[in-house]
């Protein structure tokens, strides 16, 4: 009989197994999601260059500082966190009794400055009890709680009907038409230094007169009474 011949061995075609490696690297490159630790979502500010020079009388100026140990050092002395802010209200409501103190709360202001190495946690409390002593003083002032203070929701009580026909009239006598006409009568400081149009000044008393005064006319006036005036420096080390 005739031997059949060998048939001989079939051997892979491994010459696409390089492609197909390839396009799996990318796949799992693609969808593999890859853990990262996340730090404080905080943005730091950007060092300034252009810095404006405010000339400020020194003893209208409340000097807090935090050094590297988070230590509390205000107008050169140190101080327990719990007093700061009995120290700031002090500070801003002196009205020129105390010769070394500020001369009146529109004068007032406080410089909060922290060393390279402070902790964030320590800056967030030191600020927050800044704020907080002016948030007790306005309040006060309007014979409310803070909490009550801090929820005010001046959006709503600017839609009054009462308000919106102050600042109407306001508008009206001063010539001053614009869409913020509530705005603009809200934020108008008749004490302002600047009074290049008399006939507004003239027109903001009359619409303050007209009726009796509104609650959201109180609050604002006690903003402008009491200004914020916070000069801080942000730690450049963030824990």
């Amino acid at each position: 009989m005739k031997k059949r011949k060998s048939e001989g061995s079939q051997e892979i075609n491994a010459s696409s197994m390089a492609d197909i490696a390839f396009l799996l690297l990318i796949f799992f490159l693609v969808t593999t999601t890859i853990a990262s630790d996340k730090g404080l979502t905080i943005i730091l500010p950007p060092k300034k260059t252009d810095i404006t020079v405010i000339e400020q009388n020194e003893r209208n100026v409340y000097v807090v500082l935090v050094n590297s140990k988070n230590q509390l050092l205000v107008e050169g002395e140190p101080m327990a966190l719990p007093d700061l802010r009995a120290g700031v209200k002090k500070f801003i409501l002196n009205n020129g009794e105390d010769k070394k103190s500020s001369d009146s709360p529109k004068d007032a202001a406080v410089s909060f400055k922290t060393d390279r190495a402070t902790k964030h946690a320590t800056y967030i409390r030191v600020y927050d009890e800044i704020i907080a002593a002016y948030n007790e003083i306005r309040a006060e002032k309007l014979g409310i709680s803070v909490k009550d203070y801090i929820t005010f929701d001046k959006e709503k009580a600017k839609k009054e009907p009462a308000l919106i026909q102050k600042a109407e009239l306001f508008a009206q006598k001063s010539n001053y038409v614009d869409q913020d006409v509530v705005d603009n009568y809200l934020s108008y400081d008749k004490d302002s230094r600047d009074k290049r149009k008399q006939r507004m000044l003239d027109a903001f008393t009359a619409a303050r007169t007209s009726s009796k005064l509104l609650f959201v006319e109180k609050f604002y006036d006690v903003q402008k009474e009491y200004p914020k005036r916070i000069s801080k420096a942000e730690p450049t080390k963030v824990e």
